[in-house]
Parts: structure tokens; C-alpha cells; sequence
């Protein structure tokens, strides 16, 4: 039997005395996907069924993984205005080539044996002498699983698409956070523009690639601070991976003093700018070496980051602000990747456990009114 699903329903394909029949059951069940399949081929060799056969292939024909790169790649860069977005699929895409099997495969050829076979080669591949992590093979493979889809469904280049499975349940996670004294000397460390986007990651949570993206038209700043102690705000709305990371964030004193010497310096539209060139924008690989020797200089956790102090502030404002409000605060569009960020610390647990209600009722009024009634 030949059935599989393609979407949310099963089909069959089947050769018959030399011809090739194709089409959907419209059944989500495969067992009954099957006796469809057994009903029409009895049907044919009755002479009584109405199927068409499938007509010759007329349509293009299929791309290798390799040759479909610049087509997958235009469609990328003409859907999506993100630059980041652009260089993801790009530099993953190359990754996927560097696989000689999906490189010379036609799309309609790469299955899920295949796919295995990729899994196994990446997470045994070194880079910088350490071994790839899962979610860097994840990243490879949601490229994979795009561009089969985009052919696929928007290009109609093949029909049946292999399941590609995203395992995340054992991905590593982050739960290193600074304490005073580790932020201090961080500080104290960090070179330009380390220094201020470490404090701004601390402050507020945001990413290092909001940061860089961050323009002038998006800050508010005060020259006196208002009932609450705030300088005013930033908009974030460019750097992000969707549209719930939109949001609005005050601007703190810590904040406010790193800000204004960022946007005196800065010669073009960008808050942090190139350290040679005032009017181009800072370069991300700049902040990553830039933190790989602040990290080694102090000894620090190989997670300790600008991400390590993002998480640091949501691990601090998850123990007085509901979740509801964190999320926001984090621009998570999950309320449960926010739950990720927050780690009960051993005061807070003893704390919970010592809280006592003051009025403890000793009867159920309701049942005590039953029972009563009961014996009248």
C-alpha cells in the first residue's frame, strides 16, 4: 500500500498496468486512507472506476537542494525586510549544502532517512574545537524544512513533504545569572560599547539585537526624570524575530547615562555605531568578541553574556511582577518561554511556605446548615 499525508490528508499512488494513479482520500485516518486505496484499485481492475491517471510530467522539473539556493533566497529577501532574517537563511542554507547528500538531492528525493542521517552528521561535528549544540542543527534543519515547504506548497514543485522533527525538550538552558559582584567587575572590564549595552541588557532586558537595531527617532529621553524616577523610553520595533517583541521601555538613570554619550558620539541614524566609522552601524561580531574576552579575562561562566544579563533582569523582576507583565516586558509572544526565565530562588520558596492565613474557618457553614437539617 501506498498512502501518506500531504497536509492534513491522507493520499495514494499507485502504478496500474503502467500507469501511475495519484489522489487524495480526504481521510485524516489512515487505516481508512488504506481501504480507499484497496477500494480503488479493485475498482480498476473491474473496469468501473473513474480515476484519471496522472498526467505526465509536464511541470518543471525538480531542483537539487543546491540549485533551488537562489531561488529560495530571492523569495527570502523579497518577503522580509529584516536583514538579520536574510543572513539567517543564507548562512544556514550554506551550512545545509555543505552536506553532500542534501547538496546533490532533488527536493522531492530528500526524506526523512536523509534528514536522520544529517542529525547524526551534525551533532558529531566539531566547530572551534567544541561539538555542535542541538540548537544550532535545529536552526539548520527550520531552514530545511522552509525551503521544502516553499517549494512545495507556493511553488508546487512536489507534493509529498518529509516530517522534519524539532526536538527541543532536551536544549540546554541557561541558568547561570550575575550576582553584584560579577556585574560590578563586568563593568569594570568591559570595553566601548560592551560597557553600555551590558548595562542596558541589565536594566530593561533587552537583546543584543534589538540594541543594534535601536535608531534615535525610537528614544524619548527627559532632562529630569518624572514622579517615578524615569528619563522617559524607547520604543523597540526593528531588530525584532516578530511583531509581539514590539514594545515601550523606560529609561532608568543607569540607562539615561550610558544612552547619552552613545547618541553624542553616534554620526548617523543608529545608537551604537562602528568603532571606526561613526556614520555605519556596530557590527554584532564586534559585542561577540568583545564579551568571549571579557568572559575569559574574569573567569565566568561560559553562558555569561549580554543574554546572561537579560536573563538576569527577568530572573529579578519575575520575583515581584506577575508573569503577565514580565512577558511583556520581554516582548515573549509564549507566556511559557517566559516561565523559562524565571527561577524561584530558596528565599522566595521559604517565604511562600511561611505565610499563614490569619482566618482559618473551623466548620463549612453550608454543610453545618445541611446537617442540621437533616436532624429536624
Amino acid at each position: 500500500m501506498s498512502v501518506f499525508k500531504v497536509g492534513r490528508f491522507y493520499w495514494f499512488e499507485f502504478m496500474y498496468d503502467g500507469t501511475r494513479y495519484r489522489k487524495s482520500t480526504r481521510q485524516r485516518n489512515e487505516r481508512a486512507a488504506i481501504e480507499i486505496e484497496a477500494a480503488r484499485r479493485t475498482e480498476l481492475a473491474r473496469g468501473e472506476s473513474n480515476l484519471v491517471p496522472k498526467p505526465p510530467a509536464d511541470k518543471p522539473e525538480v531542483p537539487t537542494l543546491r540549485a533551488f539556493e537562489e531561488t529560495f533566497l530571492a523569495w527570502v529577501r523579497g518577503d522580509r525586510d529584516n536583514v538579520r532574517t536574510q543572513e539567517f537563511y543564507a548562512t544556514n542554507y550554506t551550512r545545509l549544502l555543505q552536506f553532500r547528500p542534501f547538496a546533490g538531492a532533488r527536493l522531492d528525493e530528500i526524506d526523512e532517512a536523509m534528514v536522520e542521517l544529517f542529525k547524526a552528521k551534525m551533532l558529531t561535528t566539531k566547530s572551534r574545537g567544541k561539538p555542535l549544540s542541538r540548537s544550532t542543527t535545529n536552526r539548520y534543519l527550520c531552514t530545511l524544512r522552509k525551503a521544502l515547504r516553499y517549494a512545495s506548497r507556493n511553488l508546487r514543485l512536489f507534493d509529498r513533504l518529509p516530517v522534519i522533527t524539532i526536538k527541543t525538550s532536551d536544549e540546554r538552558q541557561r541558568e547561570f545569572i550575575f550576582n553584584d559582584d560579577d556585574y560590578q567587575h563586568w563593568l569594570n572590564v568591559a570595553p566601548e560599547p560592551l560597557r553600555p549595552a551590558s548595562v542596558l541588557a541589565r536594566e530593561c532586558g533587552i537583546c543584543r539585537g534589538e540594541m543594534l537595531a535601536l535608531q534615535r527617532d525610537a528614544v524619548i529621553l527627559n532632562d529630569e526624570p518624572n514622579e517615578k524616577g524615569l528619563y522617559g523610553y524607547f520604543n523597540v520595533k526593528r531588530g525584532l524575530k516578530r511583531d509581539s517583541r514590539k514594545r515601550e521601555l523606560p529609561i532608568t538613570a543607569e540607562m539615561r547615562a550610558v544612552l547619552l554619550p552613545l547618541l553624542d558620539e553616534s554620526q548617523c541614524q543608529y545608537v551604537f555605531t562602528s568603532l571606526t566609522d561613526r556614520t555605519q552601524p556596530l557590527s554584532p561580531w564586534t559585542l561577540e568578541d568583545q564579551i568571549g574576552r571579557t568572559r575569559k579575562e574574569l573567569g565566568l561562566d561560559p553562558d555569561a553574556g549580554l543574554h546572561t544579563l537579560r536573563h538576569t533582569f527577568l530572573t529579578e523582576k519575575g520575583l515581584t511582577v506577575d508573569a503577565f507583565t514580565l512577558q511583556r516586558i520581554a516582548g515573549h509572544a509564549n507566556i511559557t518561554t517566559t516561565m523559562r526565565y524565571v527561577h524561584p530562588q530558596r528565599a522566595a520558596i521559604e517565604d511562600a511556605f511561611a505565610t499563614r492565613r490569619e482566618i482559618v474557618p473551623l466548620k463549612f457553614p453550608l454543610l453545618a446548615k445541611r446537617k442540621k437539617g437533616r436532624l429536624a
